[in-house]
């Protein structure tokens, strides 16, 4: 992991600053003789944290990590550069298709030069549009201000559709019919019949 210290010290090595014998011999300070035999976790977690050298740092350096960090922070997310690609190589397959129907427009010899520019033209137009977008529809529970209401209920624009309990009754029963039709006739549940001995 790159820091500002390993920046500033990978620059004085490139820089003639500083020798790998220097290094070596700032390496045998204080810091690094201590004996940790003995002594409690609480104790050597705590100096881990703090107990360590103060190495020189340069302005250069941290300018030169945040501005790594700002370019690795403005990278798309993989699947969001994924999705602009494929949106990308769909909208050229519809130009390529496009073209090659300008082509055959432009070969035909039954239109005139004025028929053939307003085709190539609206071919050219709809191959540079994106697909059609489905239309969603809006589901309306018919309860509270919307139970019992006739015509569009307020603040509901475009495609609706009203639903309440009896319609979800409804369609529950139209699956179980197809279900119990489809079933062989030994497998239906039996219609209760009258006994016709009951009363005498």
């Amino acid at each position: 992991m790159l820091t500002p210290e390993t920046v500033t010290l990978a620059q004085r090595l490139v820089n003639r600053q500083t020798t790998k014998t220097h290094l070596i011999n700032e390496g045998f300070t204080r810091y690094s003789l201590n004996s940790k035999e003995g002594l409690p976790s609480w104790f050597l977690d705590d100096e881990t944290k703090h107990y360590k050298p103060n190495l020189p740092i340069t302005k250069e350096a941290v300018r030169a990590l945040r501005e790594k960090q700002r370019a690795l922070d403005a990278r798309p997310i993989k699947k969001v550069a994924e999705a602009k690609a494929r949106k990308k190589l769909k909208a050229a397959q519809r130009l390529e298709k496009a073209m090659k129907k300008a082509e055959g427009v432009n070969q035909t010899a039954d239109m005139t030069e004025r028929e053939k520019a307003s085709q190539i033209e609206k071919l050219m137009k709809k191959g540079m549009v994106k697909g059609k977008k489905k239309n969603d529809i809006k589901v309306v529970v018919a309860k509270g201000p919307n139970k019992g209401i006739k015509g569009r209920p307020k603040g509901v624009k475009g495609r609706y559709k009203i639903v309440d309990a009896r319609m979800k009754k409804e369609v529950r029963a139209d699956s179980y019919r197809t279900i119990l039709s489809s079933l062989p006739v030994l497998f239906r549940r039996p219609r209760h019949v009258a006994d016709p001995y009951v009363g005498l």
